[in-house]
C-alpha cells in the first residue's frame, strides 16, 4: 500500500506509562473527549485487545471531519497499541508509550492514504494544509491530555 502521509507526533506528559494508559482507556467511551474536543468516540471496547474495533470521528481545525474505523492488531499495555485504519484514512496507526525523563512520552505514528475523493483530488495542492491540520489537532490533543492527567 502506498502511503500519502506519514505523521509522527510526540507528546511528553508528567505521568507514568500506567497512568497514561489508564487515562486513555477511561477515554474510550462514546462521545466527544473532554480533553480533546476534536475527537469523538463513536464505538470502542472498554479494554482494547487485538481484534477489537474502534470508530472515531476527528474534526479538523479547517472544519472537515474524518471517520476512522480502526481494528486493533497489537496491544501491549501500558506500552503499545497498533491498529489498521479503514474509512476516510486507510493504513496503519500506532501509539508507543515510553518512559522519559519527565514521565512518559507518547509517540503517535500514522501512515495513511486518503480515501475521500475530494482529498485525493485536491491532495497535490492542499497537502500542506492537511499537514498543518494534523499538526494542530495533535498539539491540541497534547495540551488537553497534559491538563487532564495532572
Amino acid at each position: 500500500m502506498r502511503h500519502d502521509y506519514r505523521f509522527v507526533s510526540r507528546w511528553r506528559v508528567p505521568a507514568s506509562r500506567e497512568a497514561v494508559w489508564s487515562m486513555l482507556e477511561r477515554s474510550l467511551v462514546p462521545g466527544r473527549l473532554a480533553w480533546w474536543p476534536a475527537v469523538r468516540v463513536l464505538a470502542a471496547p472498554p479494554h482494547p485487545r487485538a481484534g477489537d474495533r474502534l470508530a472515531l470521528e476527528v474534526r479538523s481545525v479547517f472544519g472537515y471531519r474524518l471517520r476512522l474505523d480502526l481494528t486493533i492488531v497489537d496491544v501491549a499495555p501500558p506500552r503499545r497499541l497498533v491498529a489498521v485504519s479503514a474509512g476516510d484514512l486507510a493504513g496503519r496507526g500506532s501509539l508507543e508509550i515510553a518512559r522519559d525523563e519527565h514521565g512518559a512520552a507518547l509517540i503517535w505514528t500514522w501512515e495513511v492514504e486518503t480515501r475521500r475523493a475530494w482529498m485525493r483530488i485536491t491532495g497535490p495542492v492542499l497537502r500542506p494544509a492537511f499537514v498543518v491540520a494534523h499538526t494542530l489537532v495533535m498539539r491540541r490533543g497534547e495540551r488537553g491530555f497534559r491538563g487532564a492527567i495532572r
